[in-house]
Order: structure tokens, then C-alpha cells, then sequence
């Protein structure tokens, strides 16, 4: 007579047998449960379940939900021999070749890493038990897929941190993900973005100057600049926000959330009557300013802006430098990688105050930036080439200003910031020292470090709080002055 543990097939009635409680607590119930129900209602139970000698299932229990659902008296059944302590590690070997969601990866991570914990200190190397337990886990985590494994449980940190014991929001982002919506990345920065929010909400204050001496950066619009009087800035440097392309955090009427290029160009114009007011007769305006692909084509932004800047009647078109970038964005579409920005340079009157002597002591071996470097007097050249000669740079490195604001007690959001140079070649060229430098768009204040270093005065603006915070901490190991 055969055993109950030979693993042959035998019929069993559906009320003795009870669900894994540990695979219950994994496994949700499958989009498709009805299809596999009714499957089953007209087929049977074609796959046996498997269950240990106490009657519990160790693989299963979904089919045994249906059998209990379907009223079916008996289910085929295999019955295994298990170790105690190793029947919740064969339920879950048995689930390894089931398609998963990731909130069930994260449950089974969770299993493993207490299953087979290891406290610091502990020493695989001479505790035989502790290595083999080192190695099932790095098994169990490579059949999931080491790199799923470490994103989740990077997901499943970051979302402790921010909601505590509630998993409801990250279990949301992770629905969403399986079906297609984010990437393990996306929903790892969306997390991360949302800490460093929640932090600067603690401690960012809803508006926040930095006056002393030599620096002056106000937290609000530039489109009324009533500290500063008629003619009083001797050039302006700016990099205004891109039509589309970021969200600065200052709400949704900032610049560059227009609803179209026009309205954008249009508002953008008219900031810079406020600026054309401060300017000297003498003075500089420098716009840099990128195009963006939309409905698959350009935009032509900077053109638009250049002609209607004209239309005014007000600035004079002077000069045009085109950066070239050595990183540049990734551009999509049959089209070329754009590689370079263009920077307007404006004035105020034919009269302007213009300087190229400087780039007579400045070595330009390669002439990355400047031409006639020997026998004649040296000038500017209209494309500033990063990509090679002294001035081989990349867009702004802002890692080390990231982690100055860190140890201040905030996170510093802001990225998009052009190289010092680009700066530093428009304060030189058009300003003495003891000179005012003004930018509309502060930033992390990349115009007001030159103008540190160059003994320039400096005046911004900036709408976002934390980012003069962060310009502070640019600045901080400068001689600024007295502190207002």
C-alpha cells in the first residue's frame, strides 16, 4: 500500500487542507484570477498542489482559493517531506518561475533578508552555517535579479522615510511600474525628489535675502526691481529659464511654463524693459538662451527672441557667441545632437563700454576662445569651444556645492548652471573693476562668484528661497563685506 509521502498523486478533501500563510502574505491576487477560475471550473485542477505532512500548501494557493470558491470537495494533491525549518524557503522556491509583481519581489526580498540574517560582526568565513546562508541569499537574489533587487530595496528605504510605516504610496508607484508607466529609476528619483522637498520645507523660509557689500541677491521677481535705480548696473549677464524644459520650483506662472513659444518670448521681452531701465547708457545685456524640440520640430526660440527684442526699439542686436558644449543634452528625433547655445549680446547704446585687453595676458594657446594671439591685437572669437584648449569644460559641476548645502541643513535642487567662464568673459570684456554686474536669474549665483573674484559688484534675483541659500554658500568663503 502506498504512503501519503511517495509524491504520487492522491485526492484530498478541500476542507482539510489550509493556505501558506507566508505565501498569502507575498503573492497578491493575479489581474487575470477570474480567467484561471473559470479555467478551472471547466478543466479541473490539472496541476496538483503540493502540501507538507501537516496539510498546509506549499505550492498552491491560489488553486486552493478557487477550489474553496468553486465548492469542489476534493483537489489532486502531492504530498512532500520538508524540513520544518526549511518549508517557507521551498514555498517560496517552488513561486521562483511565477511572473511577479514588484511589490511580491519586495515581499520575498523582505522573507530573505530575515530568513537568512546576518548581524554585523558575524564571521562567514568560519561559521559554516552563516556562509551557506550567505550563499542561498545571493542565489534567492540573483534568480530575482540583483539589480531589481537593490532598486526596490532602495524604493522600499526611501519610501520608509517618507511615510513611515504606511507602504499604500509606494505599493501605488510600484502598480505603476509594472505596468509600464515608471521605470525602477523614475520611481527611485521621484522618491528621492520627494525627501529632499519634505527636508526643504523644514528649513528653507518663504523668503530669504543675502545683502552684504559687494553681494546683493533678492528673493523675488526681477520683473520689479525697485531696489536699484536708473541707470545704475553697468552689465547684465542671464541665463533665464528654457521654454518647457524645467520645473524651478516657484509655482505654475513661472517662466517657462507658458502655454506656447510666443507667450513665452513674449513675457520674457518684457522683463527686460526692467532691465533696460537699470542698464547704463553704456551698459550690456548677455542672453543665453536654448531652443527645444516640440510636435517634432525646433522651436526656434532664440530667434524669435533675438526679432522681437529688436521690435522694441529699445536694444541695440551687438554680437552673437555661440557655447559650445562638450556634454550635451541628448537630443531626440532624426536629428543631429545640438551641441551648442547661443548668447546675445546687446547694448543699450552705440556707445558701450567694451574691453579686449585682457585676453592680452590670457593664454590661448589653442585659440579655444580668442584669435590673434600673436602679432596683432588679440579678439574675442564668436564660438566659445569648450571642448578643447584652456577652457575645456562641461556644463557646471554643481557635486561639491551640493554637499556644502548638505552639511548647512538643505538640499540644493537647482542643476542647470553654465561654467564660470561663460560669465567671466562677458564681465571682462564689458566691465572695470568696481563695475556692477546684474543678473535677472540668480540661481546658485555662477555671475556673482565672478564677480567676486573679478572685484565687481553683484546684484541678483532669485524667486526660489533655497537657491539664494545655496548662492550663500557658494559665496561663503569669499570677502563679501559686512553682512546687512
Amino acid at each position: 500500500m502506498k504512503t501519503i509521502f511517495d509524491q504520487s498523486v492522491v485526492s484530498v478533501a478541500t476542507e482539510k487542507l489550509h493556505k501558506n500563510e507566508l505565501l498569502s502574505s507575498i503573492y497578491l491576487i493575479p489581474e487575470n484570477y477570474d480567467v484561471i477560475k473559470n479555467n478551472i471550473k471547466e478543466f479541473g485542477l490539472l496541476t496538483p498542489l503540493l502540501v507538507d505532512e501537516n496539510y498546509c500548501v506549499i505550492s498552491g494557493n491560489l488553486r486552493l482559493q478557487i477550489a474553496i470558491d468553486l465548492k469542489m470537495g476534493e483537489v489532486p494533491v502531492v504530498f512532500v517531506s520538508t524540513p520544518t525549518e526549511k518549508s517557507d524557503v521551498i514555498a517560496l522556491a517552488t513561486n521562483h518561475f511565477r511572473k511577479k509583481s514588484c511589490i511580491e519581489i519586495l515581499r520575498e526580498i523582505d522573507f530573505y533578508a530575515k530568513y537568512y540574517s546576518i548581524k554585523p560582526g558575524d564571521r562567514t568565513d568560519i561559521n559554516p552555517e552563516l556562509k551557506l546562508a550567505k550563499v542561498e541569499k545571493d542565489l534567492a537574489y540573483k534568480e530575482l535579479g540583483t539589480y531589481k533587487v537593490r532598486k526596490l530595496k532602495s524604493i522600499q528605504t526611501l519610501g520608509a522615510q517618507l511615510y513611515g510605516n504606511d507602504s499604500t504610496k509606494v505599493d501605488e508607484l510600484l502598480l505603476k511600474l509594472d505596468k509600464g508607466a515608471l521605470t525602477l529609476n523614475k520611481v527611485e528619483e521621484r522618491l528621492n525628489n520627494e525627501i529632499i522637498k519634505k527636508t526643504n520645507n523644514d528649513v528653507v523660509p518663504k523668503v530669504y535675502d543675502f545683502i552684504t557689500e559687494k553681494v546683493k541677491i533678492y528673493n523675488h521677481t526681477c520683473e520689479v526691481m525697485y531696489e536699484l535705480e536708473n541707470s545704475s548696473i553697468n552689465t547684465i549677464v542671464v541665463s533665464p529659464p528654457y521654454f518647457g524644459m524645467f520645473d524651478y520650483g516657484t509655482g505654475k506662472t513661472q517662466l517657462g511654463f507658458e502655454k506656447d513659444v510666443e507667450e513665452f518670448v513674449d513675457k520674457l521681452v518684457s522683463i527686460f524693459k526692467e532691465a533696460f531701465r537699470v542698464l547704463k547708457e553704456d551698459g550690456s545685456l548677455f542672453v543665453n538662451l536654448n531652443d527645444c524640440v516640440r510636435e517634432g520640430q525646433y522651436q526656434c526660440v532664440p530667434e524669435l527672441f533675438l526679432i522681437k527684442m529688436i521690435q522694441t526699439g529699445l536694444w541695440r542686436y551687438n554680437d552673437k557667441l555661440m557655447w559650445l558644449k562638450n556634454n550635451s543634452q541628448y537630443t531626440f528625433g532624426d536629428r543631429s545632437v545640438r551641441n551648442f547655445e547661443p548668447i546675445f549680446h546687446f547694448t543699450k547704446s552705440a556707445n558701450h563700454y567694451y574691453d579686449a585687453t585682457w585676453l592680452e595676458s590670457f593664454v590661448d594657446e589653442n585659440n579655444a576662445i580668442s584669435n590673434g594671439t600673436t602679432g596683432i591685437k588679440p579678439k574675442l572669437i564668436s564660438t566659445i569651444d569648450f571642448r578643447d584648449g584652456v577652457l575645456k569644460s562641461n556644463a557646471s559641476n554643481t557635486l561639491e556645492l551640493r554637499r556644502k548645502c548638505a552639511e548647512k541643513g538643505f538640499f540644493m535642487e537647482h542643476s542647470c548652471t553654465f561654467p564660470i567662464d561663460l560669465p567671466l568673459i562677458c564681465v571682462l570684456s564689458t566691465t572695470r573693476p568696481g563695475d556692477t554686474v546684474l543678473d535677472l536669474f540668480n540661481g546658485t549665483a555662477t555671475t556673482g562668484e565672478v564677480c567676486v573674484l573679478t572685484d565687481r559688484k553683484y546684484v541678483g534675483y532669485e524667486l526660489n528661497p533655497q537657491f539664494v541659500m545655496a548662492s550663500e554658500v557658494r559665496l561663503s568663503d569669499y570677502k563679501l563685506g559686512e553682512v546687512a
